[in-house]
């Protein structure tokens, strides 16, 4: 197994530290041989985090060979331990699951942080009306002027791998890491354009009806129930899935959360 830290100068707007308790998010990316959760290997994770308001460390841990995936999957859950939020694109779908997957295959006894900030789906209601053509990462740095020194992608990664297994070649795990590298290193830049859609008078797409919020309000009031969240911003399916639940007595705040969150 490798290891390898980088710290770099990196800051995000106050707002966005004070909202999200910036310090306590691990932003993470891992590198997979394929899709398959049980058949394919973890390969590279790759964690960051702000050690300060200015300053950013990512932490690498690199499989040299298909059976250390235990290895760098304990030394990533060591670090992880610390934090209460973790930070992806995407990784709702992806990346989470997959871990979880893969911790279980290798007997490691894995709780995962209570929060997931995916910023594809916080991103992906609004990113017509900022402009772009599609929702994936490399549109989303582009369209935030983010110059890549990394010029290859995923399935090239998977590639090159299994040709450093077979060569040990220095150069290509220099290619791998680095574009792993990349990949969290920007996870808080594109932060920063949650703070442009926060304070943007932007609607989602399918957003919420007026009819619907009306609604939902009046049955939020009649039960006393607070949601922490802006109502206003959610879905037309999520609204619909709440009033639901409290239609049929369910009141559990978690719940309306999860709807929520799942939402974006």
């Amino acid at each position: 197994m490798f290891i390898q830290e980088h710290i770099q100068q990196l800051s995000l707007p106050e707002s966005l530290n004070e909202k999200y308790n910036i310090e306590n998010i691990m932003f993470y990316d891992i590198e997979t041989t394929g899709f398959d959760k049980v058949k394919s290997n973890i390969i590279l994770i790759s964690g960051g985090w702000f050690i300060n308001k200015d300053s950013f460390i990512v932490k690498q841990f690199f499989a040299e060979n298909l059976k250390e995936e235990s290895e760098i999957l304990l030394e990533f859950k060591e670090e992880l331990n610390r934090f209460d939020t973790w930070c992806s694109y995407n990784g709702i779908a992806f990346d989470e699951p997959f871990i979880n997957s893969k911790m279980n295959l290798n007997s490691i006894e894995f709780s995962k942080p209570d929060t997931h900030i995916d910023l594809y789906r916080m991103i992906r209601p609004y990113y017509k009306q900022l402009g772009m053509e599609r929702c994936n990462l490399k549109t989303v740095e582009k369209y935030l002027g983010i110059e890549r020194k990394d010029k290859i992608d995923g399935g090239l990664s998977v590639e090159l791998y299994f040709e450093f297994l077979n060569t040990e070649s220095e150069e290509l795990k220099k290619l791998i890491m680095l574009h792993n590298f990349e990949d969290v290193l920007n996870l808080p830049k594109i932060f920063k354009l949650i703070h442009e859609i926060e304070n943007n008078d932007l609607k989602r797409e399918n957003s919420i009806t007026e009819k619907q919020l009306s609604y939902l309000k009046f049955l939020l009031r009649k039960n006393k129930i607070e949601i922490n969240r802006d109502i206003e911003k959610i879905s037309k399916k999520a609204a619909s899935r709440i009033i639901d639940n409290i239609l049929k007595g369910n009141m559990n705040l978690d719940d309306f959360n999860s709807i929520i969150n799942n939402s974006y």
